[in-house]
């Protein structure tokens, strides 16, 4: 029975790689690669470099190249200072920066803080 299976296969085989080569001599120019030529040695280079360029393309540009470097920083200092000088209003965040709301120590916030901000208006800390 082993010696039967084995026969079997073996003629098996034996069809596949004869049908197999049939199949390579029927299809013309199936063994030999065509000859490459500088001309299509370039072509398909440039046709590469033109899809990756393509691609390149189409990604967003990184945000670092968007954004504009001013060498003279003094307009900036200026608006900084300027805005440190203004005299805020009582009843914004910023209201109590130049009264401090604390007692020694000890720090002073929320409601708790409200008669610092009418201290701060009448000594005129804010507007």
């Amino acid at each position: 029975m082993k010696i039967a299976c084995k026969l079997v296969t073996a003629v098996w085989l034996c069809a596949a790689v004869q049908a197999g080569a049939q199949a390579l001599e029927t299809t013309p120019g199936a063994g030999a690669a065509p000859p490459l030529t500088q001309s299509m040695i370039r072509d398909a280079v440039r046709a590469v470099l033109a899809e990756e360029a393509q691609a390149r393309d189409a990604l967003p540009q990184p945000a670092m190249q968007q954004v504009t470097i001013r060498a003279d920083r003094k307009y900036e200092q200026f608006a900084a200072a300027f805005a440190e000088a203004k005299v805020p209003d009582c009843l914004h965040a910023d209201g109590l920066k130049r009264q401090p709301t604390s007692i020694g120590p000890i720090g002073i916030g929320g409601v708790y803080a409200l008669p610092f901000v009418a201290i701060a208006k009448l000594r005129g800390k804010c507007n």
